[in-house]
């Protein structure tokens, strides 16, 4: 939670990094999807996400009028068959056609053979079924550098692809997490030193260029970096220095998925509201563009994994505008919140029971639990393994904590930081804050060139046990939260206190000063209430508007 001690110092508000320019037309679309879960071998954890997300992915490609699909599962991916199938659908493909290639698996690191180049000291690679480190068949494993090289010389530079990785690229996070509460899984092998690891030759591509040489002239193809290729739109689950994710979702119970697939399955066949456009759809005109996606699954991966997991989305200027995905005739309306399972431990398992209208369903043993309560030393693990909340030493005060995370689950459904962004600070995105170390929040907005209408800005904290706190606007010198126009907002800077755990700032900027918000806010502040603000929140936004919500870790 935050001091209510504030100071507050000028920000000049830069725009968003995705946002470009341009249209690309697209004729039809084609689709390579690939996925492993099941490896043959105990050096590696099978998965259970890519089984249910091979589907899910299928199923959105046709749903855009895809009827060249090819889907590759298990052992039938390797490195021959993808390449034979990248070299099929370049030359099937005409100008104006989108290529989505999709893969989602098990991705790790190794020590490359030439280092010192733009592309890096490691190479990033994906296992293949059967892949043994000890004796390494290069039809098992496949390359960065393969990918792209493949995609360079067999796809046709008029022609649009799509590349999404559902993988880790390394193993390193930014704050310790329960392994005996986590219930994500990492899509990471091979967790030792990527120092020890060197992977053997490979194969040339085994193709000519679809693109025949001008006359007198030869074609080749150089080793290439992401950015080399204009026509490509890659999305990947995390940072280079991240894990990639997957668990049960939403929750215990559900089917296991992975964290970025999830997400982009849902922004794409869910609406925000009751409206007919989808959740990706920023700008509601209807369709889905490179930034838009970009963005929506920038705020979406992060809630999910609570911060653990950022993915990344490239692409050239001038290329923001071009439209992946059309919004389908038949949306899902916005899905309910599943009661998450609550596991109990120590005094408390006995006084909670199973009756009664709590936001929890019991669940019998840790692994069935998206919440674990310790009811000895109060704390309570969240899924991915964080301690979200410290001196829980009541069923009251858990429900607080649980309502909180549902309400949360709820408000992630309406997020839209295409203009707006609550960032925390002055630590890394996700990092913990130590009691009494200075917070500072910053609020992001980008109204475009064309923006002169004044606009305001809401913030407000729910805290580790659900307890609601306005941070802005929260004094006379603040005003209406009206932005400056020069696009200027004070920067909050406070410290952490108790009570510890996982904390969500919520910031909305609106046209018009939220009134009915702002009273609700202030007439519940300082309480365990963070159900009250959904709905309001919910009637704000239908008006138009933006909304970003981030997590603050705080605690010893």
């Amino acid at each position: 939670m935050f001091s209510k001690a504030l100071w507050r110092a000028g920000l000049s508000l830069g725009a968003l990094a995705l946002s470009a320019t341009g249209t690309t037309a697209r004729a039809e679309t084609r689709a390579l999807l690939a996925a492993v879960w099941q490896y043959g071998n105990p050096m590696f954890q099978d998965l259970e996400g890519p089984a249910n997300d091979l589907p899910a992915m299928e199923a959105i490609v046709r749903s855009q009028g895809a009827k060249d699909v090819t889907v590759l599962r298990n052992d039938q991916v390797t490195r021959t068959s993808v390449e034979t199938a990248l070299h099929a659908l370049g030359l099937r493909s005409k100008p104006g056609d989108w290529i989505v290639f999709y893969y989602a698996g098990h991705g790790t690191e190794a020590e490359a053979a030439v280092k010192g180049t733009a592309d890096g000291d490691y190479d990033q690679f994906i296992p293949l079924a059967g892949f043994d480190p000890d004796a390494q068949d290069t039809e098992r494993f496949i390359v960065d550098k393969d990918f792209y090289a493949w995609m360079a010389r067999y796809i046709p530079p008029d022609v649009m692809i799509l590349m999404i990785a559902d993988t880790c690229h390394s193993g390193t996070m930014n704050r310790a997490v329960d392994p005996a509460a986590s219930r994500f899984v990492p899509r990471m092998a091979l967790r030792g030193s990527r120092d020890d690891f060197k992977l053997v030759g490979r194969p040339a591509p085994r193709f000519p260029s679809v693109l025949p040489p001008a006359a007198g002239a030869v074609r080749t193809i150089a080793p290439v970096d992401r950015a080399d290729l204009p026509n490509l739109v890659f999305i990947g689950a995390a940072q280079d220095d991240q894990l990639a994710q997957e668990s049960m979702l939403p929750a215990s119970g559900a089917p296991w998925r992975g964290v970025l697939t999830y997400a982009f399955e849902q922004g794409l066949r869910q609406s925000p509201t009751d409206s007919k456009v989808a959740t990706a759809d920023l700008d509601h005109d209807g369709k889905v563009s490179v930034s838009e996606m970009g963005v929506y699954l920038d705020g979406r991966v992060r809630s999910l994994s609570s911060q653990l997991q950022k993915p990344n989305t490239t692409y050239i200027a001038g290329e923001g505008d071009a439209v992946l995905f059309v919004t389908p005739a038949r949306l899902k309306p916005p899905a309910g919140v599943a009661l998450p399972g609550l596991y109990v431990t120590g005094q408390g398992a006995t006084a909670l029971g199973a009756g009664g209208n709590v936001p929890w369903r019991l669940a019998t043993t840790r692994d069935q639990a998206d919440f674990i309560w310790n009811s000895d030393d109060g704390q309570v693990f969240w899924r991915t393994g964080d301690v979200v909340a410290r001196d829980v030493a009541s069923p009251g005060v858990l429900r607080g904590v649980v309502e909180k995370w549902n309400a949360i689950a709820r408000l992630d459904a309406l997020m839209n930081e295409k203009k707006v962004r609550v960032t925390i600070g002055p630590k890394p995105n996700g990092a913990r804050y130590a009691p009494g170390e200075q917070v500072d929040l910053a609020l992001q907005y980008d109204g475009g060139a064309a923006s002169t209408a004044p606009l305001y800005a809401t913030v407000f904290n729910l805290a580790s046990d659900g307890t609601v706190q306005t941070l802005y606007p929260a004094s006379p010198q603040d005003g209406e939260g009206r932005l400056g126009p020069d696009g200027t907002l004070p920067v909050v800077s406070t410290a952490a206190v108790a009570p510890y755990g996982a904390d969500h700032v919520v910031a909305l900027v609106t046209a018009q000063p939220p009134t009915a918000l702002r009273t609700l806010l202030a007439s519940i502040d300082g309480q365990r209430l963070a159900a009250r603000v959904i709905e309001p929140v919910r009637q704000v936004l239908a008006g138009g508007g933006g909304l970003s919500i981030n997590e603050l870790f705080t605690g010893p």
